[in-house]
C-alpha cells in the first residue's frame, strides 16, 4: 500500500510534468502564431481565471443541485459542522443532487466557498456511520485544496486541445505552416498525456482523502464498508450511474466498478479481516457479468480493494 511520502512524491512529480509539458506546447503554439511572451502569459492567465470562476456555476447547474436550508436534514448539517470543526476547515455549504448514483463530491473556488454535494443515491444506501466517513473523506479534499489543484491542472490539457485544434484546422494557422501541423499534433499528444497524468494525480489525492477520513473519524472500517457498498451498488445498477465528466470529482468511479468487483473477490481473505460481514458471494455474482456500460480506458480512482486494504493498514496501526 502507498505510503504518505510516496503519495506526496508522486503528486509533486505529476504536477511538475503536467505544467512542464503543458506550458511547453502552449508556448510553442502561441509563439508560432506570433503572440509575444507577455501575450502568452496574459492569454494563459485569463483562460485559467475564467475557468476557475465559471466552473463552479457549471457544476451546480449540471448536477441540478438543491442547497439545504437552515434546519433541513438537521442530522446531516450537524454532522458536517462537527466534522468540519474537528478537521479545522470552514463548514462547506451542503447540497443534495437528485442523482441515484451513490456518490458525493466537493467543489468550489476556495475553502470558504466550498460546497459538499451528497447524491440522493448515497443517502439511500449508507447508514449514519458510513455517511460520516464519506463526509470525512470529502472534507479531506477541502483541507488539501484538491478542487483547486485539479482545476489548475485540468486547464492545461483543455488549453492544449483548443490550441492544437486551431493549429491543424484553422485556415490561417500560422506564417510557419511547415511547423504548424507538427505542433498541432504535438498538442493533441500533450492533451492525452496530461489527461493520463491528471488521472494519476486524482488517484493519489483519493488516497489522501481516505487517510484523512480514517484519521478524523478514528473508524477506518466505516469508510471501507461505505466504499464496498458504493462499488457494489454502482456495479449492480450501471444504467442509473453515469458519472461522465464528473468522474474525478466523485468518491468512487462508476467506470471502474466491474474491475473493482473482480479484485474484491480475488482479495477476499485480506478484506475479510477488516470487513468480516462483507458478502463476497454478491460481489462474485457481479464480477461474472459482462457489462460494457461500466468499462473505461482510464482510472480516476484507485481500485476499491486497494483503498480498503489501505484502511485496514491504518486500522492495524490504530490498534497498536
Amino acid at each position: 500500500m502507498p505510503s504518505i511520502a510516496n503519495l506526496k512524491l508522486r503528486m509533486y512529480i505529476t504536477l511538475a510534468l503536467i505544467f512542464g509539458i503543458g506550458f511547453g506546447i502552449i508556448y510553442a503554439v502561441l509563439y508560432l502564431i506570433g503572440v509575444s511572451l507577455i501575450g502568452i502569459l496574459a492569454f494563459v492567465l485569463i483562460f485559467f481565471v475564467a475557468q476557475w470562476y465559471i466552473s463552479p456555476s457549471i457544476i451546480a447547474i449540471s448536477a441540478r443541485l438543491r442547497y439545504l436550508k437552515e434546519g433541513e436534514h438537521k442530522e446531516i448539517q450537524d454532522m458536517v459542522k462537527e466534522l468540519s470543526n474537528r478537521a479545522g476547515v470552514p463548514m462547506p455549504r451542503i447540497a443534495i443532487s437528485p442523482s441515484k448514483e451513490p456518490n458525493a463530491f466537493v467543489f468550489g473556488r476556495t475553502k470558504k466557498s466550498a460546497t459538499l454535494v451528497l447524491n440522493q443515491g448515497i443517502l439511500d444506501i449508507l447508514n449514519k456511520d458510513e455517511l460520516e466517513s464519506v463526509i470525512g473523506h470529502e472534507l479531506g479534499h477541502i483541507k488539501h485544496n484538491d478542487f483547486l489543484v485539479m482545476t489548475i491542472v485540468s486547464f492545461i490539457p483543455m488549453l492544449a486541445y483548443i490550441l492544437a485544434q486551431n493549429m491543424i484546422f484553422s485556415g490561417n494557422r500560422s506564417r510557419n505552416n511547415d511547423y504548424a501541423i507538427f505542433i498541432g499534433f504535438a498538442g493533441f499528444a500533450v492533451y492525452f498525456l496530461s489527461e493520463l497524468l491528471i488521472m494519476g494525480l486524482s488517484r493519489s489525492r483519493e488516497y489522501f482523502a481516505d487517510i484523512h477520513s480514517a484519521n478524523l473519524t478514528k473508524k477506518p472500517e466505516h469508510l471501507a464498508r461505505a466504499l464496498a457498498k458504493i462499488t457494489y451498488n454502482i456495479a449492480q445498477n450501471p444504467s442509473q450511474n453515469a458519472s461522465g465528466a464528473m468522474r474525478s470529482f466523485y468518491i468512487a468511479d462508476a467506470f471502474n466498478a466491474k474491475k473493482d468487483i473482480e479484485e474484491i473477490e480475488k482479495h477476499a481473505d485480506e478484506l475479510k479481516k477488516l470487513l468480516p460481514e462483507i458478502e463476497l458471494r454478491r460481489f462474485k455474482s457481479l464480477a461474472a457479468k459482462e457489462d460494457k456500460n461500466i468499462m473505461g480506458l482510464f482510472m480516476t480512482h484507485p481500485p476499491t480493494y486497494k483503498r480498503i486494504l489501505t484502511l485496514a493498514r491504518i486500522n492495524r496501526e490504530n490498534k497498536k
